[in-house]
């Protein structure tokens, strides 16, 4: 029993260690975003702060399945969210929340 107990607590901690880092990976959308989220990119393409957190919720998951092409980013966004999952795109979202 204590040994599964052990081994139960090891590995919440491995699934915390390796957990989305938001700060981390928006160091990549920044490029274009803007390090505080507040960059029209473009002059077209609003600063993500000023989306609610849905909206760019949506937008993220659309961008990734390559449903969404507003503004004409959609091959460049796919790309770019390709390799990110799930909780990566919640990570980033709520890491956008804290900029405002």
């Amino acid at each position: 029993m204590k040994k599964m107990l052990v081994i139960s607590a090891l590995a919440c901690l491995g699934v915390s260690a390796f957990a989305a880092d938001g700060a981390t990976i928006f160091k990549k959308c920044a490029v274009c975003h803007g390090a505080k989220a507040d960059k029209v990119y473009l002059n077209k393409v609003p600063a993500l702060k000023t989306l609610s957190f849905e909206e760019r919720a949506q937008a993220l998951k659309e961008y990734k399945a390559g449903t969404r092409n507003k503004f004409g980013q959609g091959a460049i966004m796919k790309i770019q969210l390709n390799s990110l999952s799930e909780a990566d795109l919640e990570a980033v979202d709520k890491y956008i929340e804290t900029l405002k």
